[in-house]
């Protein structure tokens, strides 16, 4: 089944960035693509945003956002992962993952549980974290059937939600990012996701904004396609947009949890509770 990860630079203009999905998916969809994930952000990017404009602008374009990632799924008849602001009564937004499926329904809604509060800065300024583990789900196309698991770039730094998303069945990760440049952080994401992948001896399927911000380099790109033995089957670089697209194999699984049955091996049993 070929999955695609978009690597696009979102604005703060949400407009915009829906004629860039638009593109983005035909694109996609016309080399095959059944999956096409979209990144964190790609409703607006974060920089230049204030708290009291990301919270107008959730409330403004949220609908709008969820009924083009529907739109998009129907027409190319595939299965659309997007991430944007969902807007809250209770005050600040959450940082949202939507699947659709190619019917318009919605397969899965994964409201980010860790928010980033590292390297001097803090998602918890202007958006609030989800309370549930995120959605495990199928998609069958092309008589292939995957069972996907959503994450949200900062979650990468925590195992124990893929490891939870693989007790529960999830063969291929799908991680959505806008992963912050700085010292090191090339290096810190290309470990992370390799390691996810293969210490979850699964797919991983990450898309990440890239540039944007003041010097267009706020996020590090580095979209990839990773195997569940750790190796990188398509990626893309630090810079420029573009689409990493790759045949994710359900099939590949099998194969490598059957010479590496490291999750079988386990001998410490764990369980799943939100602190």
């Amino acid at each position: 089944m070929k999955i695609a990860a978009i690597q696009f630079t979102p604005s703060v203009e949400p407009s915009e960035n829906f004629q860039a999905m638009r593109a983005r998916a035909a694109e996609a969809a016309a080399d095959g693509a059944r999956v096409i994930v979209f990144p964190e952000q790609a409703m607006v990017l974060l920089q230049s945003v204030t708290v009291d404009g990301l919270t107008g602008i959730a409330a403004k374009w949220w609908d709008a956002f969820a009924a083009l990632t529907a739109e998009l799924a129907v027409e190319h008849r595939v299965v659309v992962i997007s991430a944007g602001f969902e807007p809250s009564p209770d005050g600040l937004p959450f940082n949202t993952v939507l699947a659709v499926g190619p019917d318009g329904s919605e397969l899965a809604r994964y409201r980010k549980l860790h928010l980033y509060e590292a390297f001097a800065q803090s998602e918890f300024a202007h958006t609030q974290p989800g309370d549930e583990l995120p959605p495990v789900f199928n998609v069958e196309a092309d008589g292939e059937s995957l069972n996907l698991g959503l994450a949200n770039c900062y979650d990468l730094r925590f195992p124990e939600l893929f490891r939870s998303l693989v007790d529960r069945g999830a063969d291929t990760l799908v991680v959505v990012a806008a992963w912050a440049s700085g010292p090191g952080k090339e290096d810190h994401w290309s470990i992370l996701t390799r390691a996810r992948a293969l210490e979850s001896v699964s797919w991983l399927v990450a898309s990440a904004a890239v540039g944007g911000g003041p010097r267009d380099a706020a996020t590090t790109g580095l979209s990839r396609i990773v195997d569940p033995l750790g190796a990188v089957v398509a990626g893309l670089g630090p810079r420029g947009e573009g689409i990493a697209i790759a045949d994710v194999d359900p099939a590949a699984v099998a194969r490598a949890r059957g010479v590496l049955p490291a999750l079988e091996n386990r001998r410490i049993g764990l369980t799943y509770e939100l602190g």
